[in-house]
């Protein structure tokens, strides 16, 4: 539409609209915006950006000014004092100050999370859209791959490797949650990518002869991105969770590296669940809240990216 029209657009109701004002009227939101339109809807998922924002802070800003190495120092002198005792989050069996050792346990969990969750994305992205484009015997025989690899369960491979690995670190057990995590992505994209791949703008863009990696990355990519946030931000709570879980048990970070799984472990202890509440409450609240915040996130998300589900 021209000026002239723009302009004049709407005089028939009585009101004239410039061409800025009818773009802006016009105009397709981006998945940023649709995104902040459902967080801002929604009180919970409000909440839990706040908390999301305020516990990266912590982590990341607090736990990067606290010396990890002064703090970590056995002090025989104030061993299993409670906080009404000693302050703060009292101290645990070592005589550490149990509120620095949360915040630096959170932070390493975290970082391995994101470390973990990035490579996951990356492979199950790559590796869902070349098989569930290109079909055939690849994605016969990958599919096939990742539906036996699936069935092994990965507490038993991570096991097995953390008594098998005379080396067993945060590298070692980084890239083994990685291999073991990316399976799942991977076939969810796959379908939703051999959905795209039957629809007529693909098989149009093939019958102009369009290269195959143009339709994978400037067709078909942009219209699953959407699956790949919602399963990115679903996979950053869940290894947060399964990092906790394994360390608390032993299968998981090294004994000497702090992380939130290592403070719920302590709970393990009869005497200390009954009694040193102090030493693992306050690591079962945070995972808590961090994964409701992740979820609440993940909610709002799912909601800008799928139109049925939109308010």
């Amino acid at each position: 539409m021209d000026n002239d029209n723009a302009k004049n657009f709407g005089l028939e109701t009585g009101t004239i609209i410039d061409e800025k004002e009818f773009k802006r009227q016009n105009r397709i939101p981006s998945m940023m915006e649709l995104i902040w339109k459902e967080i801002r809807r929604d009180p919970f998922a409000i909440f839990s950006v706040l908390m999301f924002i305020t516990l990266v802070v912590i982590a990341f800003v607090w736990g990067n000014l606290i010396d990890e190495a002064a703090v970590s120092r056995i002090a025989p002198r104030q061993i299993n004092l409670s906080p009404a005792a000693f302050g703060s989050l009292g101290t645990d069996e070592s005589g550490r100050p149990m509120l620095q050792m949360l915040i630096i346990s959170f932070r390493n969990s975290m970082q391995l999370s994101f470390m973990v969750t990035v490579p996951i994305i990356i492979i199950g992205t790559f590796t869902g859209l070349f098989i569930g484009y290109y079909g055939g015997y690849i994605d016969l025989v990958v599919l096939r791959i990742i539906d036996t690899i699936i069935m092994v369960p990965n507490l038993m491979v991570i096991a097995f490797l953390s008594m098998w690995l005379n080396n067993w670190g945060v590298r070692e057990f980084a890239m083994t949650m990685v291999l073991m995590g990316w399976f799942g992505g991977a076939r969810g994209l796959r379908a939703r990518v051999l959905q795209e791949a039957a629809k007529d703008y693909v098989l149009a863009s093939k019958t102009l002869g369009t290269p195959n990696i143009v339709i994978i990355f400037k067709k078909i990519f942009p219209n699953v991105l959407s699956f790949i946030m919602v399963s990115g931000i679903l996979t950053l709570a869940s290894m947060i969770g399964f990092e906790a879980g394994l360390t608390a048990i032993g299968f998981g970070l090294p004994f000497g590296v702090p992380s939130i799984g290592r403070l719920i472990s302590l709970g393990m202890n009869p005497i200390v669940l009954a009694n040193r509440q102090w030493q693992w409450v306050p690591a079962v609240l945070l995972i808590f809240f961090m994964s409701i915040s992740i979820l609440g996130i993940g909610t709002a998300v799912s909601r800008a990216v799928n139109p049925r589900q939109r308010r």
